[in-house]
């Protein structure tokens, strides 16, 4: 009897720490921001917590926690000292993904200090959208891209293989295609000398920075048949540009 209520005592105990270990109860499709200030701040185990209370618009006061990183995690993830100096009375602004079943709680994302310092903490596999993580599994497994997504031939006119990207109308499998093949690149878009590389969210515009991470097209230069393919294109572009650079923020070089 007795080792019927030990072991009933441990399973019960490995499901609570499962359930609350277990990121699955954010979601990942969704985005918050609020602004508050830190009411307690917790730089832990299992996970750093923090109470924010955040001003309604009539005064009242709603009371969100904030979810984070234990502090290996977030000293490999390179943002540990951000955390550990968080404290009460800080004024703090945090985009986060909000938990499924638990009011007003938020996995952290991002935090913004009222000094206009910017913390990008990066997410992993398990809250990214189903697009981006179907696009990551081909990435690293280019055996299971579709080879009825080719190889893009390095020789071609930028201009005619964007355009042959439009028309394959499938940005997941040519990102990961082209990550592959090592050409994995943002789109960018010039227009009279001014470059936009739509899709690229601003906390994420570093990446147009890279000179190897970035392909330009100059639209002057195009005929006007492959200009209006291209800008027929525009929704393509902008949705390749958001994965590629969300993807590449998260898993190979942050913005941070």
């Amino acid at each position: 009897m007795l080792r019927f209520v030990v072991m009933s005592i441990a399973l019960a105990l490995a499901i609570e720490a499962g359930a609350h270990h277990s990121v699955l109860n954010y979601d990942g499709k969704v985005e918050i921001k609020i602004t508050g200030t830190v009411s307690s701040a917790r730089f832990g185990y299992p996970h750093s917590i923090y109470r924010i209370d955040v001003t309604g618009e009539d005064g009242s006061i709603e009371k969100w926690t904030l979810s984070t990183e234990d502090p290996r995690d977030a000293e490999r993830l390179g943002f540990a000292d951000a955390l550990k100096n968080l404290k009460r009375g800080d004024t703090i602004t945090v985009v986060g993904w909000p938990d499924k079943f638990r009011p007003r709680t938020l996995r952290g994302h991002q935090l913004h200090y009222p000094d206009g310092t910017t913390v990008m903490m990066r997410r992993g596999n398990y809250i990214w959208p189903k697009d981006i993580l179907r696009m990551d599994r081909m990435a690293l497994k280019p055996e299971t891209i579709p080879t009825d997504i080719p190889s893009s031939d390095p020789a071609m006119p930028l201009a005619t293989t964007v355009i042959g990207w439009i028309e394959e109308d499938d940005h997941l499998t040519r990102i990961a295609r082209e990550f592959a093949d090592g050409r994995a690149r943002l789109i960018g878009l010039d227009d009279g000398g001014t470059v936009e590389f739509p899709g690229v969210e601003t906390l994420l515009q570093c990446h147009t920075q890279r000179p190897d991470f970035t392909i330009v097209i100059a639209l002057d230069a195009l005929s006007t048949d492959e200009r209006e393919q291209i800008e027929s294109g525009a929704d393509y572009v902008a949705a390749f540009n958001r994965v590629l650079s969300r993807w590449w923020e998260q898993e190979q070089s942050s913005c941070e």
